[in-house]
């Protein structure tokens, strides 16, 4: 079988589907954020309300919006006090940025096994991993479906260990009626990708 990158027949049939998905209703209020001159966050009023329609929608007193997930994940676990050579378990089923925000703020990220029903950080490969330098857990919620909040609170306060939520792939989603971004010490999130 050749690759397609070298003539063969490509895997996938279908292009992905344009990206960013939009009609007349965001183009008109993209206009009027832009025609009103009110740009930024300290000026203009669509961030502040973004803001309060979003943390509202998800349980929380407080949402903050920045400018991507990534930057989302970095800013909760400096805002948690985690720096210079502390350890962050992660999973190892994750987007990039989940390392990416780790790195930026000089600390070392533990990549950890998933769970392979779910895809979801393993909470024993938590447990496992949890060293004198360990300072926080990140828990992606993956496909909509959230991590076991449960068991990696309870490893977290056992710990004393930060607990941030990624919920990026997972808008609207709940875990045992609470939602995702509203259980650890901080859920981030980002813009949703084409499906």
């Amino acid at each position: 079988m050749e690759l397609a990158i070298n003539g063969g027949t490509p895997v996938r049939e279908h292009p992905f589907p344009a990206w960013p998905d939009h009609g007349a209703d965001e183009r008109e209020a993209l206009l009027g954020v832009l025609d009103s001159g009110d740009w930024w966050a300290t000026d203009g009023t669509v961030v502040r309300a973004l803001e309060q329609v979003f943390g509202a929608a998800h349980g929380v007193e407080r949402a903050v919006a920045v400018t991507n997930g990534t930057h989302a994940v970095e800013l909760a676990l400096q805002a948690l006090g985690i720096g210079d050579g502390d350890e962050v378990i992660v999973p190892d089923f994750t987007f990039l940025a989940t390392v990416s925000a780790v790195l930026y703020i000089n600390a070392v990220p533990v990549i950890v096994d998933v769970d392979p029903c779910t895809f979801n950080i393993d909470p024993d490969a938590v447990e496992a991993a949890v060293t004198s330098r360990t300072r926080a857990v990140i828990a992606v919620h993956v496909a909509g479906q959230p991590a076991d909040m449960d068991r990696l609170t309870e490893i977290c306060r056992r710990h004393d260990l930060a607990l941030v939520e990624d919920g990026a792939h997972a808008h609207g989603s709940s875990w045992k009626g609470q939602p995702v971004g509203s259980i650890g010490d901080a859920g981030t999130f980002s813009s949703s990708t084409p499906s």
